[in-house]
């Protein structure tokens, strides 16, 4: 019998992984189709697991970077507009 935690982890493991596939199966249509992201996909299954593990750290540290620059950015824009003269 698996544990409360188990069950929890499987089930946003399973939502995750229905997510990224929606995001590849939209990547993939014909009149907006984002050859980027599936060709980083595609080789990202040729690797072994260590290293495809490496490329997706890096992916999230990547994208947690831009996220806080962009809300830094946005901000920082915010403030300046609201205390003009």
């Amino acid at each position: 019998m698996k544990a409360a935690h188990e069950i929890v982890l499987e089930d946003i493991q399973q939502k995750t992984m229905k997510g990224l596939i929606s995001k590849i199966l939209m990547a993939s249509r014909i009149h907006y189709p984002d050859l980027g992201l599936l060709s980083v996909l595609s080789e990202l299954g040729e690797l072994d697991d260590a290293k495809r593990e490496h490329v997706l750290e890096t992916a999230r540290i990547a994208h947690d970077d831009l996220n806080q620059r962009m809300n830094n950015d946005y901000s920082a824009a915010f403030d300046q507009a609201c205390y003009r003269d």
